[in-house]
């Protein structure tokens, strides 16, 4: 097996055994020491981790089926499409304004996001991530739609 068909397994195994198990340890198997997390709009998160604290704190928050729907790789980068069905079961910092954070409300949620990985020696070195977070504010009734 290629090392870009290695990357792309090790990816779907993050989502679907690991994530899907609410299991942030699965990261020390798939990320490296100086992983970067970028997400849209805001300044990246340095270093695995402080990372892996962010991850295990959305992964507490929405506790989920992960699947991989799509996934492609080229080189040292692999793109995930992946989407999630779960429940919001607890406390939620806003991404974008890292002071606000929502309480666990229980509501059911379904929630998807494309993301690009680059990897370094077999490891996630950097991460850019789309997750649809407004999609997601909406259906824990942190949003309300005008009119």
């Amino acid at each position: 097996m290629d090392d870009t068909r290695r990357n792309m397994e090790l990816i779907r195994k993050v989502y679907e055994v690991g994530f899907s198990a609410g299991d942030v340890d699965i990261m020390d198997e798939a990320f490296a020491p100086n992983y970067v997390c970028r997400f849209p709009g805001l300044p990246p998160i340095i270093g695995f981790a402080a990372c892996k604290a962010a991850i295990g704190a959305f992964l507490t928050a929405f506790p989920a089926r992960y699947t991989v729907e799509h996934l492609l790789g080229e080189g040292d980068r692999v793109v995930c499409r992946w989407s999630a069905v779960g429940t919001h079961a607890g406390p939620f910092t806003d991404l974008t304004d890292p002071g606000r954070v929502y309480p666990p409300t229980g509501r059911p949620v379904t929630f998807s996001a494309t993301d690009i990985y680059r990897f370094e020696n077999g490891k996630v070195a950097e991460e850019w991530n789309s997750i649809e977070e407004y999609g997601l504010l909406f259906q824990i009734g942190a949003l309300v739609r005008p009119g």
